[in-house]
């Protein structure tokens, strides 16, 4: 794990809003929206993208939607573990302005489902204190 710094988080949220940013006014897009959850190594991602005032799931080159894992690595506080749950949105009304949601104890929906290994790893790279750990957690603690 890196060593957290709120300059690190916000030097990859910028990193981010830059190249999103770029990649709309290039390609005429309006909105992005990306979802995405991760527990360990695992994680799943979501993207949907408005352009001409249609909705294109996963339109969003991957390059682009793995600054995301980026963006959670970085926000990965000592303690508190990782967010296991983000949403991130830009839109060109609203001057490409990053906009972000993200909840460090949601139960991720992963396609197979987790394990009690993927949480011990979760544990293992994003250490938590104990009473930071959430119950569907513990069984990698």
């Amino acid at each position: 794990m890196m060593e957290w710094s709120f300059e690190g988080q916000m030097e990859v949220a910028q990193t981010i809003a830059n190249q999103w940013g770029e990649w709309m006014r290039a390609n005429g897009v309006q909105e992005v929206v990306v979802e995405g959850e991760g527990v360990g190594t695992r994680a799943a991602v979501s993207s949907q993208v408005q352009h001409q005032g249609q909705w294109v799931n996963n339109a969003l080159p991957m390059e682009l939607v793995r600054l995301g894992v980026d963006l959670r690595v970085a926000m990965g506080r000592p303690g508190g573990g990782a967010w296991t749950w983000a949403r991130l949105s830009m839109s060109s009304s609203q001057g490409y302005k990053l906009i972000s949601d993200f909840d460090y104890d949601r139960e991720p929906v992963l396609d197979p489902p987790y394990t009690a290994e993927d949480c011990a790893k979760e544990l293992e790279v994003f250490p938590r204190d104990p009473g930071a750990i959430p119950d569907w957690m513990k069984i990698g603690a």
